[in-house]
Formats: C-alpha cells, structure tokens, sequence
C-alpha cells in the first residue's frame, strides 16, 4: 500500500523524466549529482565573514522537476548566521515564474526536512530530482507548493534553513537560514531582475512550519526592514516533550530523534552533555542519526524507546544542560542574548499569519497549539486558527493546501481582513471543488490526483 509521501514522490519522479525545460543549460543529469559533504559549491569562500547576510557568493543554474512552472532555477550559496552567532553559509534553491506578477510576490517555502545529516538538504533533493530514495520525501514535500507558488506567478525561495550543521529543529538557526534566504533572493537579479515593490510570505508544513514560526517570530529583529506580509503554516510543533513524547516508542520515533540530534548539531554544549548521558545505543543512534536522512533512520528506530538510550530516561531532558535547550525550544517564548547572540525575539509574530492543525494529527502533538495560540493572541498576535478532527498529519497537508494559497493571494493582493485572531473549526475550501483547485494550479492537483 502506497503512503501518500511515497505516490507523491512517484509522481515527481514520474514527471522529471519528462522532457519539461526549453532552457538551453549545462546542467548535471537527475541522479549524478554530488553530496553537500562532498561538494565543493557548498564550501564558504575565504573572507565570507565580511559579507552581509543574505549575500550570494555562489550560483548555479540546476535542473529541477518543476521546470514546466520556471523560467529558471538556481542553486545560491549565501551568507547567514549560526544560532550560536557565528557567521556561516548555506544554499537555497531560487525559482522565477513563467509569468511573474508584478510588483513581484515571493514566498519563501521551508521545507521538512527533518534529518540531522548534512547531505539530506533540500537543495540536494530538489537537484537530484528524485535520483535518490533517501531525499524523495522532502522532494514530494515541497512538490504541490512549489508548483502552486510558480504557477501563481511567485517567485520561490526554498531555503537549506537548517544550515551547515544540519540543525534540524534548531528553531534559531532555522529563522536565521529562512529570512537570510529571502534577503539572497533579493539579492540575486538572474531569478529576481527587480525588487521594487516587493511583498513576501513565510509558507512551510510539518518541519517546514517549524522552521516558518521561528522566522516569523525573528523578522521585527533578525529581519528588520524586510518586507513580509503574511505567513501560513500548518502542523508546527510548538513544544518539544509534547512531540517527543507522542512519537516516542512509535513508528516516528525516527522524527524526535533525528529532533534531538539536529540539537546537539547546533549547540555543542548540549552535544557534549548527550555524549555524556548516553549509553552505548545512544551513542550509535546520534552516530546514525548523523549520517542518514529520515526515511533510512526510520526502520534504525523503528517503535524504539529513544528515552531508553540515556541513562536517566526521559528525566535526563530535565537536568539543566539539556533543560536550557528544551525550553529555548518552546516555540513562543522570548529569546534572550545569551542564548542567540546574532538577535533576540519577544516571542510573538507581528504579522498576520494562519495556522492549521488536525486535531488527531499523530506525528506532531496537537495538545500544545491552541494554548500557544491563545499566547500569542493575548500578546496582540493576529492569527486565524483552523482546526478539524479525522485527518493523520500527512493527508492535512493536502487538505488545506487551497486555504493556505487563498490565505496567501489575499495577503498579496491587499484585501486580508485580519483585525484580530479569530478560529475556526473545519476546512474552508474542501479538496477536489473547482475553488481548489483554482488555488493551486493544474499541476499541483494532478500531482495529488495521482497520489489518491
């Protein structure tokens, strides 16, 4: 039985091998393409410190499977900032419409990319076009979104946001690799030959929402004077033990460990104390963690205890060291200097935003979103909340896809009435309806038609 992450890649696999691009490039063929570990373009240039953040030094056209949708595509190493404050690199993909609007509309799309290892980026997946069953989940979880965005005539930006260490739900380093690559694609005329007038959106799912809310709650600091106008996310983990604790001894185990290990990636006094704690299954896991992506982890972890790996069990999340990180990833809450030298945040989203969320979602906790929301209303956020019971985390993603994209044109064009927080429970734009598909595109419906 096919899950629909795996149709969805079949059906981008399916489509790559078509002969979709007219643009006359030395590209790399699907499938031979190099590792970020091994690859030289994703090594930082000498003297790179020097360099604002967001500044390209690198480029390079790729070959993507969504070039029916693209005038073209770029791989773009930029400048960014580690969550420990240290200057650093990372790349993103960059995509131009076949037919942009104008003043030009951007969004910024974070994917879930959800591993801990270095060569599971999402700018490997994008050009490796489906070569490689290790990226083919991320490549089918962006599939329907850039195809949406480019068929709305939207420039596109997907962003390595979890950075060189492989950071994965480091929230800090996330907001820093997402709002550094929208500055890139400013910065970067070949995609975007003009900026005057320019409006963008936040848009991510899952990991990718995690990594959308830390951006949006850093943009009035890390990313002032950029100019987003809205943000739309759905499944994002707002508390850390909520998820750890529902896929714990589950078969997405794999998820809150990798979550972990992204962690000590980004913080090597935490990576220190794991080392510490850990028993010797513990230490192979972080080993592993480290050198596969998600879907090879899975069947490692698979329905395993991952508390039983440290020696005080799930306590040892509670001891200080650790505690210091659990709580920094407390979606929400202020983040203070000593813990992010590069910027702080109080915590709140400044700008109009929608969430989603199942209420039965089985991969991230629900328990935790509407007291956040409630938070952040009572902070003067303004936020419409949508919610709906009977959908597992995967089949939600598609299920408000027309609502995000609908949520997100009337940003663009203006005419968002969003005076306060307001919720709702249900879908306002059902799948399948001629106004669906309206949203999204041909394309990206008949990637999800292929995958039911």
């Amino acid at each position: 039985m096919r899950t629909p992450l795996l149709a969805l890649a079949l059906a981008v696999t399916a489509a790559s091998a078509s002969p979709l691009s007219k643009r006359n490039l030395s590209l790399q063929p699907a499938g031979t393409t190099t590792p970020p570990s091994q690859d030289p373009f994703y090594q930082a240039p000498n003297g790179f410190q020097r360099a604002d953040n967001g500044q390209v030094f690198k480029a390079r056209p790729v070959w993507t499977p969504f070039d029916s949708e693209a005038s073209a595509a770029y791989q773009v190493l930029y400048k960014t900032t580690l969550a420990t404050g240290e200057d650093a690199v990372t790349a993103a993909t960059l995509y131009a419409p076949l037919k942009p609007a104008s003043p030009p509309r951007i969004m910024v799309l974070a994917a879930p990319i959800d591993s801990a290892c270095r060569d599971c980026e999402v700018t490997y997946a994008l050009q490796n076009g489906g070569g490689s069953n290790a990226t083919d989940f991320i490549l089918s979880a962006v599939a329907i979104d850039i195809f949406a965005g480019l068929y709305k005539g939207w420039y596109v930006a997907v962003p390595d946001h979890e950075g060189p260490k492989a950071a994965y739900i480091a929230g800090v380093q996330e907001a820093f690799g997402v709002i550094d690559g929208l500055r890139a694609m400013l910065n970067f005329p070949n995609i975007l030959p003009k900026t005057d007038g320019y409006k963008a959106v936040l848009h991510g799912y899952s990991g990718g929402a995690h990594a959308s809310a830390w951006a949006n709650q850093f943009l009035s600091t890390y990313g002032k004077g950029l100019n987003v106008v809205a943000a739309a996310y759905g499944g994002t983990p707002v508390d850390s033990f909520s998820t750890l604790d529902l896929l714990n001894g589950s078969p997405g185990a794999y998820l809150a460990w990798g979550a972990l290990t992204g962690l000590a990636n980004a913080y090597p006094e935490l990576d220190d104390f794991f080392k510490r704690e850990l028993f010797p299954n513990g230490t192979a896991a972080l080993k592993a963690a480290r050198s596969l992506c998600n879907t090879q982890l899975a069947p490692v972890l698979y329905n395993q205890s991952f508390y039983s790996f440290f020696r005080y069990g799930r306590q040892t999340l509670n001891m200080s060291t650790a505690a210091k990180y659990t709580n920094l990833g407390l979606l929400g809450n202020p983040v203070k200097q000593d813990i992010s030298p590069a910027a702080t945040t109080d915590g709140v989203v400044h700008i109009p935003t929608f969430m989603y969320h199942s209420i039965t979602d089985n991969i991230v906790s629900y328990k935790p979103v509407p007291a956040y929301v409630k938070s952040q209303c009572d902070r003067g956020a303004k936020i419409l909340f949508e919610s709906a019971p009977g959908f597992n985390h995967t089949v939600a993603a598609v299920v408000w896809t027309a609502d995000t994209y609908n949520y997100l044109e009337s940003a663009f064009n203006g005419t968002l009435k969003l005076d306060q927080c307001n919720q709702t429970l249900g879908v306002s734009t059902q799948p399948g309806t001629p106004e669906y598909i309206a949203a999204i595109g041909p394309s990206a419906w008949n990637l999800i038609k292929g995958a039911m």
